[in-house]
């Protein structure tokens, strides 16, 4: 029998016939300790058989592996889905909560993210096209179209009276008295504004009421009308009250008083000036001066708001030294009627400066067209006011531009604007879908170009100014009772082509309407006028009515936010 050395293919066997090899093996003997002994031979395995098994359990691991990680992937997307899903219900609970307080407690219609895809113009589509179209095809079919129906509201003609308040009774014999009044102290501001305002109302300003306005450290002074002022009497007055609380200052038709002089001598008393003043209104002050202005604007570092209407002296310079001192902070700026202000280079590199401006007026510049151009494209997302009104050069294409790069506007102004046409309507229907506040008094818009208008936007706008636009008629009439819902103030006067039951209807479906401006309205009978003026809605503008028959309904301004 040959022995496994000789026959190593009998190795496999011969290790299943001895599985305990070692323990087979004879004991050793400490004497033979020094004798050789023969060495053991191991068993000997299969390389190939050994790497494939090692393969497959690496295989087998590597497999494992990627289930647990495709399992942890899974449990990762199910864990952002139900994120995902939670964010998506609070938002949509936070929707419909929104929903319910703006339909409680605001006049402005909620609107859904439905509504602003519906909204949202097509490329190569517009809204406003395709409500004139519409409008113009109804005309066509039916000859004159047929009158919006109001639901059933009947118009109310019996004015529900309410009693003065007793604040407002007191207020009202303070103003009356207003020369025999010694101390306003610890009077609120906002009491004092409203006493400021009864007061000048009745042209009653004079140097002693305006030192008790400054007493007691006032935050805000504001007088309508400071026409009766000295410049002596305004610089006492302005040395003497307190600054550092000072943070509004409003002296309206201050023309006389506030001279380069006064101003000049006012820093000689106060070298700290204004360091809390952040808005700041001198309209019509004809006399104020750049060199004056740049004197204000050094001293009131923190000035946000400034209103120059009517500053018929200054110049495009003063434009450019707002802009050295606040062309990064601005947010308000009433530049309106201020004849000495020319376009120029300066002026438009000036104005472009403004980096945050977010209100503006340029009412009755000539030839600005290029400027407002220019910083309407720069800076025309941060605008919401912006007053065009009485611009000589104002075109459609200037309306272009501002409905493409002002899309945040909320009151525009474009009054006594002849040149424009439809196509600006198309302009700001499309492209301004925040407006709340407009108006287009003595325009040349068509009819059909009004009623698109509104019923696309109509349901945002609370102020619509329409007057003398000639060919407003019975479609205009049929979207204001449609769509206009929200609105607050509507002056229709001079509106010669709407009749005594379109405007029946208006005031029967706009039933949050406070106040109706009727001037020129000769084409109805008076009978129906009377009755009129015994409806809830405040009537401004009739036979015999005196123009300040209505002094608290007056109609918010495009600036009114800032100014």
């Amino acid at each position: 029998m040959t022995s496994s050395r000789e026959d190593p293919e009998i190795l496999p066997d011969a290790a299943e016939d001895q599985p305990n090899l070692p323990d087979a093996s004879p004991p050793v003997n400490p004497d033979s300790v020094n004798q050789q002994q023969p060495p053991t031979l191991l068993p000997l395995f299969d390389c190939v058989a050994l790497d494939k098994l090692c393969h497959v359990a690496e295989m087998f691991q590597h497999r494992e592996r990627q289930r647990i990680r495709e399992e942890a992937e899974l449990a990762e997307k199910r864990r952002l889905w139900a994120e995902q899903r939670a964010e998506a219900h609070r938002q949509y609970v936070f929707e419909v909560a929104k929903a319910y307080a703006l339909e409680l407690h605001s006049d402005q219609a909620p609107k859904s993210k439905d509504d602003d895809e519906e909204e949202e113009v097509v490329k190569g589509k517009s809204r406003f096209d395709d409500a004139k179209n519409a409008i113009k095809k109804r005309r066509r079919y039916s000859g004159r179209s047929s009158s919006t129906t109001c639901g059933g509201i009947e118009l109310s003609m019996t004015r529900h009276r309410t009693a003065p308040t007793l604040t407002e009774l007191c207020m009202r014999v303070l103003a009356e008295n207003s020369e025999a009044i010694e101390s306003l102290h610890l009077v609120p501001d906002h009491l004092k504004k409203k006493i400021s305002s009864l007061v000048s109302d009745s042209s009653k300003v004079d140097k002693a009421f305006m030192q008790l306005l400054v007493d007691d450290s006032p935050s805000e002074v504001s007088v309508k009308n400071c026409v009766d002022l000295e410049e002596e009497d305004l610089t006492q007055i302005l040395s003497e009250c307190d600054r550092v609380s000072l943070e509004v200052l409003n002296l309206d038709l201050c023309g006389r008083a506030m001279t380069e002089n006064a101003i000049t001598e006012f820093f000689k008393r106060s070298p700290n000036g204004f360091p809390s003043l952040t808005r700041l209104s001198l309209q019509g002050a004809f006399c104020l001066t750049d060199n004056a202005l740049a004197l204000i604007s050094r001293s009131a570092p923190l000035l946000r708001v400034i209103n120059l209407c009517e500053c018929s002296l200054l110049t495009f310079q003063a434009v450019k030294i707002l802009a050295d001192y606040f062309g990064s902070t601005l947010r308000g700026l009433n530049i309106g009627g201020c004849q000495g202000i020319k376009p120029c280079d300066v002026f438009r590199i000036s104005l472009s400066r403004f980096e945050k401006l977010s209100s503006l007026s340029v009412a009755g510049l000539e030839g600005i067209n290029d400027v407002v151009v220019g910083f309407c494209t720069s800076w025309g997302s941060n605008l919401t006011d912006l007053s065009l009104a009485s611009c000589v050069g104002v075109n459609d294409g200037t309306l272009w531009t501002v409905g493409r790069y002002c899309p945040n506007l909320e009151a525009l102004d474009i009054s006594e604007l002849e040149n424009l046409t439809d196509a600006s309507l198309k302009e700001i229907t499309d492209g301004c879908r925040s407006l709340n506040s407009v108006k287009f008094t003595r325009n040349r818009f068509s009819d059909e170009g009004v009623a698109a208008f509104l019923e696309v936007c109509g349901g945002s706008i609370n102020n619509l100014s329409l007057n003398n636009v000639r060919d407003v008629g019975q479609e205009t009439a049929n979207s204001l009772a449609k769509y206009c819902k929200r609105l607050h103030y509507l002056d229709l006067s001079w509106c010669r082509k709407l009749t005594e039951e379109e405007l029946r209807q208006i005031m029967s479906c706009c039933s949050l309407l406070r106040s109706l401006k009727l001037f020129g309205w000769t084409q109805v009978k008076e009978d129906f006028l009377e009755d009129l003026s015994r409806s809830e809605v405040s009537i401004v503008g009739l036979k015999m009515t005196s123009l300040f028959a209505h002094p608290d309904d007056s109609y918010p301004s495009v600036d009114a936010k800032c100014f």
